[in-house]
């Protein structure tokens, strides 16, 4: 495929209808329904067109700089820099760079929240400082329709939530379980639970490999294939990639020109509408870095609120082990339950099968990320022990299946997103691991594990009390009806500019306890409704003077 078709010839001459900054979930989505809708878009995107990239067997070509590989393969180029309860933090986060976003890395698994997570505040009554807001500005009910149209959009399979149902919703038939993971489902029922077949975007699965990375085959639901490449194909969106946006520039009341680096050399470019969606770690490093005389604490942030309540899951992988060894062929994202999704009135998070198989090399993967990410010294120390202790732990748990928590956190003011020049990406996170998250974090996993069943055995494998997820990140953007608390109104737009959206997760008032994905999606396309009857207006309003023009002359 060449990238050369899909890109604007003079992106600095033309006026689009819509700037869409970021091609992952929210703004691939967002873009998807506009170009459809015959509006002109235009996305801006910092890495690399992925899908168009093939590298064999994950080589990556001679004489390439780190960085550089790291975007062909769609990570996040530069270390995630700044403070923890857990010291300095200094690694390659969970992040996606390139043609849709962290959907490149995700395994499609694309669940809706519970309508218990439209009015956070009910089960959070007694949690100090936290900023954490009575209700969303629009509830459950407002999102059906939207989540409805994102599960068709992309092609989810899996089969009902009976503790969340909706006898509506467009699921597909689910793969046939694995005569392993068949085992662990009905004894979770015998034990009085309620799993159901997790909601995935899987395809072709005879020949499906459930890529957990980059997906070149077209199964994967991501971002890229189900929004982005149909929008260039069939609607005639444009793109630039390797485009990094550094600011917006703006008056009092809207966005006038988006600048923006191509090649080493500056460009400028103009939209009616533009729409952030580049993730909650660097959207609101964008408007903190758009300052001028109108916005001298960065744009749209009157209330102070750009960058803050930042909000991160925690996530333990949990091995589930039986006495006997069973078949695992068969689909590997297969089994959730939200059995203590609320437990006694208070809120805890959900459990899901993640995927991964307990192999040496995979095991080992994953010991070297939490080595990464967590600062203590004596990680480093041990670190020659890891491939030993990944064979160990591969026999150990042969008969096992692996499995995560998902618990919900909580908006803080004092965690956040700041600028510092003095790091790769141009700013810093700010992070508090706070006692009640470890607490509800604690006993998520002893209700698991007391609950499961008599045939079914959990071993929490974290291997650190950091057990952080921060690739869900979430919330330094929420909407709110009170422009002194949040960024953003009840459409998504930003209180103080007319024309300014975002659409990532950093919408997110409160995070919940699953994963954001499918919420961004249907959120984007609930948004793309607002936005395209406000460009009609504008059109009409235009088309309205310039008829009365006429009538004078």
């Amino acid at each position: 495929m060449n990238v050369e078709t899909y890109a604007p010839k003079n992106p600095e001459k033309e006026y689009w209808d819509v700037i869409v900054i970021g091609t992952g979930m929210g703004g691939a989505t967002m873009g998807y329904e506009l170009s459809q809708l015959g509006k002109r878009v235009l996305f801006v995107e910092k890495g690399k067109h992925v899908q168009a990239v093939h590298f064999v067997n994950g080589e990556i070509p001679a004489g390439i700089d780190e960085t550089q590989a790291r975007l062909i393969k769609g990570r996040w180029p530069h270390k995630l820099e700044g403070e923890t309860s857990f010291g300095k933090t200094n690694f390659f986060g969970p992040v996606g760079c390139g043609t849709g976003g962290s959907t490149i890395l995700y395994g499609a698994q694309l669940e809706r929240f519970q309508p218990a997570d439209f009015t956070p505040k009910k089960y959070f009554k007694n949690i100090g400082d936290s900023t954490i807001p009575d209700k969303w500005p629009i509830n459950y009910n407002d999102f059906i329709p939207y989540y409805r149209k994102a599960e068709a959009h992309m092609k989810i399979c899996g089969t009902q939530d009976r503790l969340n149902p909706d006898a509506e919703a467009p699921l597909l038939k689910a793969p046939a379980l694995s005569e392993r993971d068949e085992f662990i489902f009905s004894s979770m029922q015998n034990a009085g639970l309620h799993p159901y077949r997790s909601h995935v975007g899987y395809h072709n699965s005879d020949k499906c490999w459930e890529c957990l990375d980059l997906c070149f085959r077209g199964c994967k639901s991501d971002a890229g294939t189900r929004s982005l490449l149909p929008a260039l194909f069939e609607y005639n969106a444009k793109i630039l990639t390797e485009c990094e946006v550094v600011r917006l520039e703006a008056d009092a009341k809207s966005v006038q020109n988006i600048h923006a680096i191509k090649d080493g050399k500056t460009l400028k470019l103009q939209a009616k509408i533009v729409v952030l969606a580049a993730g909650a770690y660097a959207t609101p490093s964008i408007l903190l870095s758009s300052t001028s005389d109108d916005w001298k604490h960065g744009l749209a942030n009157g209330s102070g609120m750009v960058g803050r309540n930042l909000m991160l899951h925690t996530s333990d992988f949990i091995m589930v082990n039986q006495k006997k060894k069973r078949d695992a062929t068969g689909p590997i994202k297969s089994i959730t339950m939200n059995d203590f999704y609320i437990h006694n009135g208070e809120k805890l998070g959900t459990f899901q099968s993640v995927g991964l198989k307990a192999i040496p090399p995979i095991i080992l993967s994953y010991l070297r990320y939490v080595e990464e990410k967590d600062p203590s010294w004596f990680r480093r120390k041990t670190s020659f022990l890891l491939p030993k202790i990944s064979k160990i732990a591969s026999k150990y748990f042969h008969k096992s299946a692996a499995f995560s928590t998902i618990v919900e956190d909580l908006p803080y003011l004092h965690n956040r997103v700041e600028l510092d020049p003095n790091t790769a990406n141009g700013f810093r996170i700010h992070y508090t691991y706070s006692k009640e998250l470890k607490q509800r974090t604690k006993k998520l996993r002893k209700l698991i594990a007391k609950s499961l069943s008599p045939n079914l055995k959990t071993t929490v494998v974290t291997g650190t009390k950091n057990n952080i997820n921060f690739g869900h990140v979430c919330g330094t953007c929420r909407f709110g009806n009170d422009p002194k608390t949040s960024v953003l109104n009840a459409d998504n737009r930003a209180h103080e500019v007319d024309n300014l959206y975002i659409v990532d997760a950093s919408f997110f008032p409160s995070s919940s306890g699953t994963n954001p994905s499918l919420t961004i999606a249907a959120n984007a396309i609930r948004v793309s409704e607002i936005i395209n009857k406000q460009l009609d207006k504008k059109q009409y309003e235009l088309h309205h003077d310039r008829s009365k023009d006429t009538q004078r002359i």
